[in-house]
């Protein structure tokens, strides 16, 4: 599955990023530039879907598809997907549940919830009151407590009903995606394997390890809100959590400025920030929040100028749309102007939730 990824978001982002981009992308940094490439180039479902990949991790995983002769890579920055690759992406092509712009920080927290459920609920049921939490996280322990005060006479039904809607869901998933799920559980006196024991028995990369146990949270995620009376255990660990507010907090307050009427100038010197940080913040802005108003840096006439050059030349690289416009915008009015393009107004609500 890690493969196939790797080989979409290549594909995908036409040789015009760079395999940090792609790291940046996974592992969800929060940025103007990873934004707009989420953005740009279709990328948003991998947005943040793996938090804990290592960047020496993804390069050796570059080296091994080109290897194969899935991808080239280009000056050790750059990669192009090859006709064997694009064979192999589409003879693999399969619906995925990741949905990471949107969902990354609620699946995580979801994750942390089921975990420890299963955990705290199946060894009580055993008589074992007293374990090491496999979840450090104090929100997780604290929503399982108000749980399991409110059905510690009914631990049985929990666990019964759980079980059902985790093994009716799973037998949808190919067998390898559920083994590795339920390998990993804890609980009831039995010790979960480590990511590297998955790893030996089933032959497999890490890489594939994590994105498998990921996609199989995204999974039970999504079926938990889209049949929440059938997955209603499911539905219950999925319940509260909020919308991930992908705008960061500098970029906020930079925002609240350009609300008010202020200059670019005004707010460097107010927040005694380079330029170029009030300029990112300005273009991580329009990405996220909706009904943006750009017309104080670019007027509609020029918006669409620039949406239909890069649109005639089928590319976001800055540079090539820089030069087909005789350098009549800046770089920061051609960053707003992808930005503005790429965002609904309905998207950006949810996108700029805190």
């Amino acid at each position: 599955m890690f493969n196939q990824i790797i080989l979409d978001c290549v594909h995908r982002l036409k040789g015009e990023r760079t395999i940090s981009g792609i790291y940046n992308l996974l592992t969800g940094k929060r940025s103007a530039q990873t934004l707009q490439d989420a953005r740009v180039y279709k990328l948003d479902s991998y947005f943040g879907i793996y938090k804990s990949l290592d960047r020496e991790q993804l390069k050796h995983s570059f080296q091994r598809l080109e290897e194969k002769e899935w991808l080239v890579i280009k000056g050790d920055i750059y990669s192009s997907i090859t006709s064997k690759g694009y064979q192999y992406l589409s003879n693999h092509k399969e619906t995925l549940y990741f949905n990471g712009l949107m969902d990354h920080a609620k699946v995580a927290e979801f994750e942390r919830r089921i975990f420890l459920l299963i955990q705290t609920f199946t060894n009580m049921l055993k008589g074992k009151r007293s374990f090491i939490p496999i979840v450090e996280d104090a929100k997780a322990q604290l929503w399982v407590k108000k749980v399991y005060q409110k059905n510690h006479n009914d631990l049985a039904g929990i666990v019964k009903s759980l079980y059902n809607e985790i093994y009716t869901l799973l037998k949808d998933r190919p067998a390898l995606e559920a083994e590795i799920f339920t390998y990993r559980l804890t609980g009831g006196g039995v010790i979960g394997l480590t990511r590297e024991q998955l790893k030996d028995k089933h032959n497999i990369s890490l890489s594939d390890v994590d994105v498998y146990l990921n996609h199989v949270f995204y999974y039970l995620f999504f079926q938990a809100n889209q049949s929440s009376k059938t997955n209603s255990v499911l539905s219950l660990c999925a319940k509260g959590l909020k919308e991930s507010s992908l705008i960061t907090a500098s970029a906020k307050r930079t925002y609240a400025y350009i609300e008010k009427g202020w200059s670019i100038d005004e707010i460097v010197r107010k927040r005694r920030l380079k330029k170029s940080t009030i300029q990112d913040h300005i273009v991580e802005a329009a990405l996220v929040v909706p009904f943006f108003p750009i017309d104080s840096f670019l007027s509609e006439h020029e918006l669409h100028k620039i949406i239909n050059v890069a649109n005639e030349l089928d590319t976001q690289r800055l540079k090539l749309i820089y030069e087909n416009l005789e350098g009549q915008f800046t770089y920061f009015q051609l960053r707003l102007a992808l930005a503005k393009d790429q965002i609904s107004s309905e998207e950006g609500t949810l996108y700029a939730n805190a």
